[in-house]
């Protein structure tokens, strides 16, 4: 047998391994991992990243495993969860189980239409809109580039909707920032994690902010230009 079928061979084993593990429920160490299969972490990271990229994993820290809910297989709490993470919950004035089952259980279609004009600028899904989403929920800081101007170490809060728009509000050099998404190029995450200050967290669901996001970078502007004279 030649090398080249050997180190398929052993791709294939330790693929169809991995995924038998993942489907089992378990999480997984890439450390332990490397050892288990004698090879390097790099390796199995590009397992996970590009060859079972088709796979609905999640990690952190090291740990692979499959996404709680499968595709296909949500409880009614996900899709509540959802509906509250989205601020999408508000519209209803109950929004639970009972309420739910009317709804999915039914062949007729939505009894609703809560209607929001579409962004102006669609975001893709695994560009810098993922990544932004990703390092919300971990708490990372990242590094990006709006309109040829870099700026690394920003701490991102929230992506809210307003308007037709997304806008991404973080905090750079201890200063509440407010960037339209589509000004957005080049994010990367870093491995540094930051704490998020509670103040910011509540300003970006206050309803005053947020109907000021479009008018935000025009009077921070104007103000600091006033404050040089």
């Amino acid at each position: 047998m030649s090398e080249d079928s050997v180190s398929h061979d052993s791709l294939a084993v330790r693929l169809t391994l991995i995924i038998s593990r993942l489907l089992m429920g378990e999480s997984l160490s890439i450390s332990v991992l490397a050892k288990e299969f004698n090879v390097s972490t790099r390796t199995l990271r590009r397992d996970f990243n590009q060859r079972l990229i088709y796979l609905d994993i999640e990690h952190r820290e090291g740990i692979y495993r499959l996404a709680q809910s499968l595709p296909g297989h949500r409880t009614d709490g996900d899709i509540i969860h959802f509906a509250r993470v989205t601020h999408m919950a508000q519209f209803f004035p109950g929004l639970d189980s009972k309420l739910l089952s009317i709804l999915l259980n039914k062949n007729e279609g939505s009894p609703y239409v809560v209607y929001h004009a579409p962004p102006k600028n669609m975001p893709t899904l695994f560009g810098g809109f993922y990544r932004i989403t990703q390092a919300i929920m971990d708490s990372v800081i990242i590094s990006l580039n709006v309109q040829g101007v870099q700026y690394h170490q920003l701490a991102p809060y929230r992506l809210i909707y307003y308007e037709g728009y997304w806008y991404l509000v973080g905090e750079y050099n201890l200063t509440i920032q407010v960037f339209l998404l589509f000004h957005i190029t080049d994010v990367t995450l870093s491995r540094k994690r930051f704490v998020k200050k509670p103040t910011i967290t509540e300003l970006t669901m206050e309803v005053d902010f947020i109907m000021s996001l479009p008018h935000f970078q025009f009077v921070r502007n104007l103000l600091f230009n006033l404050n040089k004279k």
